[in-house]
């Protein structure tokens, strides 16, 4: 983990390629079902990317979580 980042980025990164690769889904497909470009899914996931709210929603959503479920530790 990168330690110049916010740790609030380093848990999303995190949880979204953790909850990705649970239910076995590739980031073009995530990025499908989200409605959101496949590229916004690799920075997030490489903590470059500080996403808007209704992204988050969007990603919760497609991935079957809660957004609370993106910030756990």
């Amino acid at each position: 983990m990168r330690r110049d980042q916010p740790r609030i980025r380093r848990l999303l990164a995190k949880n979204v390629r953790r909850l990705r690769l649970a239910r076995a889904l590739s980031q073009e497909a995530l990025a499908a079902d989200a409605g959101l470009h496949q590229a916004l899914i690799s920075e997030i996931e490489n903590e470059a990317s500080n996403p808007e709210l209704d992204t988050l929603g969007r990603l919760a959503k497609a991935l079957g979580a809660r957004p609370r479920d993106l910030f756990e530790e």
